[in-house]
């Protein structure tokens, strides 16, 4: 029992710890094969997501031609979440024996008896735990079944939270991208100085604001020869930061100026995060959203938004926004100086790439680009 739970919470992050449970269930039930299979209720049929003890070939056979006389499937559709299927119970065993599911397909690969139990039921697909018992073993009885009830909880708990894990670190992953797509530098830090969370951009930057980084990324420039990097601020960082995370501070949000030695100027701007927020990733301590703005670093224009959100060519952009103008099209390509055949076909792919039909949609949509831009 410890082993199964241990292995299937481990398998929230290992995929191969689910197969050391599984062997568990199979020792357990005194089974031979452990099976979650994974029913496609689109398009019906099933698929095998993880085995102990596979027989690659039973799994071809049965997807080539014996799923289609499976006699657990009529039951898989009428089953509740929980439940089991258990063959001598719902076939009984004069059936069993008379049929070619067990005769042509179970037999020949030394399986006798087949018990299932639903696991999750989804919209669009339902996953079940399989076991079965070798040729020579008894049947499985409603008694093996109500033995292993007490993973099944396990198991459904397991595959939610790896499902949910799955989520989060693919979201993570966007996320990540996006951040550094930003044209500005972002620092996620808490009260300490410790960082959260930061861009390429704001890593840069971790180093100017925080004193015990700067002095050693100071030191490490000067033994190397080079010249460090030195930008003053309008007042101690140390001093905003504790501010910004003060609740009782009637002016939560901070700004610093900072400059460099050259006179290049920049804003830092820090920003107060609640308990609760995602960013925040400790909900023991304050956290707050610093961000670095440079001048000279080029904004994401809409031209830039226009060629990554739809594919737009810089031709088809530049009649994009012509038309935002309000513009018809005939005026739009005597600015640009094109021909008006050459402007309604660039019109039709503008019209396709951007999922709108007319102008006034096109308008709308570059309006409200416009704006988030």
């Amino acid at each position: 029992m410890h082993d199964t739970i241990r292995a299937l919470y481990e398998g929230i992050f290992d995929a191969d710890a689910w197969r050391r449970s599984l062997g568990a269930l199979c020792q357990a039930s005194d089974s031979s094969h452990a099976l979650l299979l994974v029913r496609d209720t689109v398009h019906e049929r099933v698929l095998v997501n993880q085995v102990v003890n596979p027989v690659p070939e039973a799994v071809a056979a049965y997807s080539e031609y014996y799923e289609t006389i499976d006699p657990a499937l009529p039951f898989a559709q009428r089953m509740s979440v929980g439940n089991w299927y258990i063959d001598s119970r719902e076939l009984g065993s004069q059936a069993m024996r008379h049929s070619p599911f067990y005769g042509e397909f179970l037999h020949q690969f030394e399986q006798s008896s087949v018990m299932a139990c639903l696991i999750e039921r989804k919209p669009h697909y339902e996953v079940f735990l399989s076991l079965q018992r070798p040729l020579g073993g008894n049947q499985y009885s409603p008694e093996d079944a109500r033995a292993l009830d007490w993973a099944i909880p396990h198991v459904r708990h397991a595959m939610a939270l790896r499902d949910r894990t799955h989520q989060v670190s693919a979201l993570a992953h966007a996320s990540s991208q996006l951040l550094e797509r930003l044209p500005f530098g972002v620092i996620v830090l808490r009260d300490d100085g410790k960082t959260l969370l930061a861009n390429s951009t704001g890593e840069a930057w971790v180093r100017r604001l925080l004193p015990a980084v700067s002095i050693e990324t100071s030191a490490a420039a000067s033994a190397a020869g080079a010249r460090p990097e030195e930008w003053r601020l309008s007042r101690p960082f140390a001093e905003a930061l504790k501010a910004a995370c003060d609740p009782g501070n009637k002016q939560p949000a901070q700004a610093l100026r900072a400059v460099d030695g050259s006179g290049r100027q920049a804003q830092v701007i820090l920003l107060p995060l609640p308990p609760a927020h995602q960013l925040s990733m400790d909900w023991q301590r304050p956290s707050v959203l610093v961000a670095i703005h440079e001048p000279g670093v080029v904004p994401m224009t809409l031209p830039a938004v226009l060629r990554d959100l739809y594919g737009l060519t810089p031709a088809e952009t530049r009649l994009a926004l012509q038309l935002s103008t309000g513009i018809g099209l005939p005026e739009a390509c005597e600015q640009i100086g094109i021909r008006r055949e050459t402007g309604r076909t660039q019109l039709k792919a503008i019209f396709n790439k951007t999922a709108t039909g007319t102008q006034a949609q096109l308008a709308h949509l570059l309006t409200r680009l416009g704006v988030r831009a």
